[in-house]
């Protein structure tokens, strides 16, 4: 096990990932809607009208490309949870586009409602969502992959971007 990664799992064969990308996605969203109900705050120069369609677009399309991960997984019997091992490495649909496709998602989900509902604050609830995933989740769970399946997500890493 690295020493600059320690797993907090109760499973030893995993990235020890606790605070699950879900959670901190709605803990997002809820400050996102909160900060904008408080403190209404609207995105600079964006029509209401392009921010509804841009938004509901860019969220429409984060659902779909994390689904697109999420039951590609869940079809090949991988466990989506942080917490648990990995059974395979993944490299088709759409982790061949992004290592990350249910994270991506989550970003362009938050990003799209805040440009919908026209809230800057909304809109910036995609910063720490970023930061959280970027210096938490990724580090651990590649740290993990890479113990994992050696060789092989070295090459996968090499080929498919982080993020898109």
């Amino acid at each position: 096990m690295n020493a600059a990664m320690p797993s907090a799992s109760p499973f030893p064969d995993s990235p020890g990932v606790r605070i699950m990308p879900p959670l901190v996605f709605l803990l997002n969203l809820l400050a996102g809607v909160i900060l904008h109900w408080a403190a209404p705050w609207p995105v600079p120069g964006l029509p209401q009208t392009v921010g509804l369609a841009a938004g509901l677009l860019l969220a429409g399309a984060g659902i779909a490309f994390m689904m697109w991960g999420h039951t590609l997984f869940t079809r090949l019997g991988v466990n989506v949870k942080t917490i648990r091992p990995a059974s395979m490495l993944v490299a088709t649909g759409a982790y061949a586009w992004s290592r990350n496709p249910m994270y991506v998602g989550f970003l362009a989900i938050l990003a799209g409602l805040g440009l919908a509902a026209g809230s800057a604050w909304m809109v910036l609830t995609v910063l720490p969502m970023a930061f959280y995933l970027g210096l938490y989740v990724i580090p651990r769970e590649e740290a993990y992959l890479a113990r994992r399946f050696g060789v092989e997500y070295e090459t996968y890493r090499r080929a498919v971007r982080r993020w898109l």
